[in-house]
């Protein structure tokens, strides 16, 4: 079994927006959240079982009180601290309890590259306000500071604009993709196939126009195992997806999952009835990614890689309705279309 490496941690479902592609339906906190107690006990666990990173999120996060004791705790363990925020309740006597707990990664949701986009995808004015947040948490000294960009059908014609906005600054541009998790997401938002096509070859393109300039790191939904070297370069090494292997994700009430990205039919405990070491160990939970290998099916049963990429990321590929397969992956876009290459001669 391997390590457990990195920990998501959920310390409240409460936020102040309504943002229609969250993946967690956030907004009203979960019933009977955990206590700082029980969570400092969680962080101990998480440690005591090799945990290396700790990412805290919400809901917002800086919701609760007493957030910044929570990230210091996880300092105080020795564990890398990355905070997840939308960055809107964070003023100056946050900053400042940011410089203190020096956190490894802040990141900031951005997901529109102009005040009208901003509006749309999050429900209120806030882009002056996050872009100008990113800037100081740089002058801050912060080592890693993400603006992370959620893309939907929405705000899929930014995509350059947004490269515009971070190119030749120290804030690294986190890409990721809204999938069907949440309950507020409207079907016609998701890119379709065809979409996911186009974003890359866009992708390709800012990565090439922009190389040594742009900061940017796709999320594990971007990928795998690309035939075209330039989109190997952004993919980096795919060795599969960490859930219940190398990762784990614990919501607000205790629940845990093999990543917080997954839904509800993917809770496999809950630590208030048991311990995690306990959990982490068991032979017969986290065994849908344990053995994923014998749940491929379709193209990626058959692809050379299958056995390493794993169908890619997980909760992408369970939102369409089957874990072992995943219509999202570049690989398999080239391969189609140097096949209808072929025919075409």
């Amino acid at each position: 079994m391997r390590p457990l490496r990195d920990v998501v941690l959920e310390v409240t479902n409460a936020c102040n927006l309504r943002c229609g592609h969250c993946g967690s339906t956030s907004g009203r906190p979960r019933a009977d959240e955990l206590s700082f107690e029980e969570i400092a006990r969680i962080l101990r666990e998480v440690r005591a079982l090799g945990c290396e990173e700790l990412t805290v999120i919400g809901g917002e996060a800086l919701i609760r009180p007493d957030w910044s004791e929570i990230g210091a705790a996880v300092v105080d363990l020795g564990m890398r601290l990355v905070l997840i925020t939308n960055g809107l309740l964070i003023g100056e006597p946050e900053r400042a309890r940011l410089r203190e707990l020096r956190p490894f990664i802040v990141g900031v949701s951005v997901d529109g590259a102009s005040p009208e986009t901003y509006r749309r995808m999050r429900g209120v004015d806030g882009f002056d306000r996050v872009m100008d947040l990113l800037h100081r948490l740089c002058d801050d000294g912060h080592p890693n500071v993400n603006a992370i960009t959620t893309f939907t059908r929405a705000n899929l014609g930014e995509l350059e604009r947004f490269a515009e906005l971070f190119d030749r600054t120290p804030i690294v541009w986190q890409v990721q993709l809204a999938n069907m998790g949440g309950e507020r997401f409207r079907p016609e938002e998701m890119m379709s196939r065809e979409d996911y096509a186009g974003f890359v070859e866009r992708m390709r393109a800012v990565w090439t126009a922009r190389w040594g300039t742009l900061r940017l790191s796709p999320m594990d939904d971007f990928g795998y195992h690309p035939l075209d070297a330039t989109l190997a370069s952004m993919c980096g090494s795919w060795r599969g997806c960490m859930a219940g292997r190398e990762v784990l994700g614990i919501r607000s009430n205790g629940d845990v999952l093999g990543c917080l990205s997954l839904g509800d039919g993917f809770v496999e405990a809950n630590l208030r009835l048991e311990p995690l070491e306990r959990i982490w160990r068991s032979e017969t939970l986290f065994s849908r990614f344990r053995r994923k290998r014998e749940l491929l099916t379709g193209e990626c049963a058959h692809c050379a890689h299958g056995s390493d990429c794993l169908a890619g990321c997980s909760a992408m590929a369970s939102s369409l309705g089957e874990l072992g397969c995943n219509p999202y992956c570049i690989r398999s876009i080239e391969t189609e279309r140097l096949l209808q290459e072929i025919a075409s001669i």
